[in-house]
């Protein structure tokens, strides 16, 4: 059995949201900004781009389900082995991991096969660690304090993921392979603020101070609509490479022009964070159902349309339906799902399903034209309408099996 904590009080959220925030710039560094990175080598076409998201999402699933269960293990065998020190060898991982292209480049070589490589390996180190952060951000905190911590969280993450995409701006053009090198830097910084955290998370208070039995109730939606969410983001990202391009937008501007989805659930977010009257409502998880659905559509359609405007206002939309649909999915997975590493493993596995999900569809729609079997100009159309009616068959399917 691990050993009881020997604090009660909550971790610094001033250090949690350090740690967040230097990650969270590696994060989206490669979630994100790796599609806009490995198309500027010029070794990347439509296929390879999805296939490299569908990979991304296949190796973080498994690794952010066996968070809690390789937490307990390790503990088991030594006491020095505690969360702290697991989190601090995931962010070593994960900072070896982005070195690589840049160093491999820097030698002549052909970088494209180590892209691969840092995908792989930078998507285990952070299906690791992103339970045990959240497991920190949770852990002694209940009802307003947790939702006021998982709003900070959520701000903190989404930021440093639009600052992600204007360091994209300053480096695609020229040295695109640099962003990595500056996120190693980043997750050696992230190293020394985890030492000032407690060896664990201070326990939970679901003993003596119990959730809204409603919650019991939103838990499940939010958890159907967060990998829905996250399959339409994962295929509209390295989709928004090429629709850029055809709306007349320059390879270095697309990552500044794809980042006002970003900001917009980070105002999203803010806004949440600051008004809790979203929580015990179901008017939320609607809200955030129709945004997406409308968003998605918009961007997948405004190529076909030569429409930027209709391309930025459906990005904000978009935007602002993810920070719905993941504030209520964090909050709710934390309140009821328990403060262990198990809670956040679950919410992010479910994010990697998404992950996984909507690059596949674009692969298989890529690999579609490639072989001939649709005109190019089809692909948006067939894209959408594969993505949607994946979106619609996963929600029933979850739903029927919880009924179940």
């Amino acid at each position: 059995m691990p050993p009881e904590p020997a604090h009660t009080s909550p971790a610094p959220l001033w250090r949690v949201l350090a740690i967040t925030f230097l990650l969270s710039v590696g994060t989206g560094s490669v979630t994100q900004g790796l599609y806009f990175i490995a198309d500027a080598t010029g070794q990347f076409d439509r296929p390879a781009l999805y296939l490299l998201g569908v990979v991304m999402g296949a190796v973080y699933i498994p690794a952010a389900l066996a968070a809690g269960p390789v937490l307990r293990r390790i503990e088991s065998k030594s006491a020095r082995l505690t969360p702290r020190a697991m989190l601090a060898g995931m962010i070593s991982l994960g900072g070896i991991a982005a070195l690589i292209p840049p160093i491999v480049a820097r030698t002549a070589a052909d970088p494209a096969p180590t892209i691969w490589i840092t995908a792989v390996v930078y998507s285990i180190s952070t299906g690791l660690m992103w339970p045990i952060v959240e497991w920190y951000l949770s852990g002694g905190r209940k009802h307003a304090a947790l939702r006021s911590a998982t709003g900070k969280f959520n701000i903190t993450w989404t930021g440093a993921i639009v600052v992600c995409f204007w360091l994209l701006y300053l480096f695609l053009d020229r040295a695109p392979l640099d962003v990595l090198g500056l996120l190693a830097l980043l997750h050696v910084a992230g190293r020394i603020v985890v030492l000032g955290l407690p060896e664990r998370p201070a326990p939970p208070l679901d003993r003596h101070d119990p959730h809204p039995p409603v919650y019991d109730q939103m838990l499940p939606v939010a958890r159907r609509l967060l990998p829905i969410s996250y399959l339409l983001m994962s295929a509209l990202s390295p989709y928004l490479v090429g629709a850029l391009g055809q709306l007349g937008i320059e390879l270095k501007w697309q990552p500044v022009l794809a980042s006002i989805w970003l900001v917009a659930r980070v105002a999203a977010m803010t806004t949440l964070e600051r008004w809790h009257g979203w929580h015990q409502s179901w008017a939320t998880h609607i809200t955030g159902a129709t945004l997406l659905a409308l968003g998605f559509a918009g961007c997948v359609l405004a190529p076909a349309a030569d429409s930027l405007p209709l391309m930025l206002v459906s990005l904000a939309v978009f935007g602002v339906a993810m920070g719905i649909i993941y504030t209520a999915a964090l909050y709710y997975a934390l309140e009821v799902g328990g403060h262990s590493a198990d809670a956040g493993g679950t919410h992010e596995a479910l994010i990697g399903i998404g992950y996984t999900a909507g690059p596949a569809i674009g692969f298989a729609a890529a690999l579609s034209v490639a072989a001939g079997i649709l005109p190019d100009n089809a692909f948006s159309l067939a894209f959408v309408i594969a993505a949607v009616a994946a979106s619609s068959v996963g929600y029933a399917l979850s739903g029927r099996n919880r009924a179940e």
